[in-house]
């Protein structure tokens, strides 16, 4: 899908409206291919702080709709969901964002598309493969009155957390490595200034020798 056909699923007229969780929800959840560029051209204007409650809202959703004996499952989408909060706190610039945006759209290609939950149908014991993304479905239909199945998201919960983990520590690092270099210039500004003595720029001129 190119911007324009974005545009017109989230039903907005530019990315700087993009502001409600539906527009996040069928940003994530889109069955079709979106490049990683337009994905990128999205959400890059979107304000930190309505991608923070963006990404809380529809993480606890996506929480909610989850089995309850699906632990493993719950404690990874509940992990990424810190992470990706932990990002958002320090994306006050466009690498910061870029590398959030990145770790949005790696989580939208596995969450809709890579992973594989075992479905299993109760009434017939017929099995289907889906997305976590559609046994979430399956699962919120079941509690309209739908079809009950048996999920085995065992083969889904391979996510590369340690990536995630390393960029937000990567960022911080940053941050306290930019402190300390002020730190240090503060420090050799002290030294150079004579505090018994100070001299105070225009207190002393070559005529007063």
């Amino acid at each position: 899908m190119n911007i324009e056909e974005v545009l017109e699923l989230l039903e907005i007229n530019s990315p700087d409206v993009f502001e409600y969780f539906e527009h996040m929800a069928e940003l994530l959840e889109c069955p079709e291919e979106i490049s990683h560029e337009v994905f990128h051209t999205i959400l890059k204007e979107v304000e930190p702080e309505i991608l923070e409650d963006l990404i809380d809202s529809y993480f606890e959703d996506v929480l909610k709709a989850i089995p309850d004996d699906a632990t493993e499952l719950y404690t990874l989408v509940s992990t990424i969901q810190q992470q990706l909060l932990n990002l958002v706190s320090e994306a006050s610039d466009q690498d910061q964002k870029r590398q959030l945006i990145d770790e949005l759209y790696r989580f939208r290609t596995w969450y809709a598309f890579d992973s594989v939950v075992i479905c299993k149908n109760k009434t017939d014991g017929l099995t289907i493969n889906t997305t976590v993304l559609e046994a979430l479905t399956l699962h919120r239909l079941e509690k309209l009155g739908e079809q009950a199945y048996e999920y085995d998201f065992s083969e889904s919960i391979d996510y590369p957390l340690d990536e995630l983990s390393f960029k937000f520590s990567y960022s911080i690092e940053d941050d306290l490595f930019d402190e300390d270099d002020d730190d240090e210039d503060d420090d050799l500004a002290n030294n150079l200034i004579d505090k018994e003595f100070p001299v105070i720029d225009g207190e002393f001129s070559d005529e007063d020798y």
